[in-house]
């Protein structure tokens, strides 16, 4: 994977640990987590704390080497667009069939396939979850579980008015899943600490 130079520490990391900005062409910096807008990026450790530094200390200006504007509603924006991200991408796996939704139907692929992760509602009965990461991990080891949303948002992507417990199989679908749920699970923890 390839590596990129934080703006806010001058840290050399890869880009899974990252985020992109660019520059609007009327001078406003922009998330740009799926990192296909055209410009130059601005790359930025991917928690709220480097963020918060990188707005203080002007270095989106420097990096641009152009006077920006920050808006300063910059966190919520990127959380908002990984959650986008990470949404489509879920969607995507229910239609590709490479996702699995339903407590009874997570419980029986993890019988016979190991996941890509595990998807839990944030917001779902911890005792469910404890049962299928339980299962997950005695049979399989380390899985990922990503619980950065609630059973609302898990919902419309797969057709439910509200979903609690998903599995993804491994594939490119989930991998990308994984690269911006886990971004976002980074930024919203130390988001929300403040």
């Amino acid at each position: 994977m390839r590596t990129r130079k934080c703006i806010s520490s001058g840290e050399l990391l890869p880009e899974s640990a990252l985020l992109r900005f660019v520059v609007s062409p009327d001078g406003e910096v922009m998330p740009d987590v799926r990192a296909q807008a055209p410009g130059r990026g601005l790359w930025v450790r991917a928690d709220a704390q480097a963020l918060e530094l990188a707005v203080r200390k002007n270095s989106f200006a420097r990096a641009a080497k152009a006077k920006v504007r920050v808006p300063p509603d910059l966190q919520a924006r990127t959380e908002a667009a990984l959650e986008r991200a990470a949404l489509d991408l879920l969607g995507l796996a229910r239609r590709a069939g490479e996702l699995v939704c339903g407590f009874e139907k997570v419980r029986s692929l993890l019988g016979k396939t190991r996941p890509a992760c595990l998807v839990e509602a944030a917001d779902g009965a911890p005792d469910g979850r404890g049962k299928l990461l339980a299962l997950a991990r005695g049979k399989w080891g380390d899985v990922v579980l990503i619980d950065c949303f609630t059973r609302a948002q898990l919902g419309p992507p797969v057709g439910r008015a509200a979903s609690t417990h998903m599995a993804l199989l491994d594939g490119g679908l989930a991998r990308k899943f994984c690269f911006h749920a886990q971004r976002l699970c980074a930024i919203r923890l130390l988001f929300h600490e403040h």
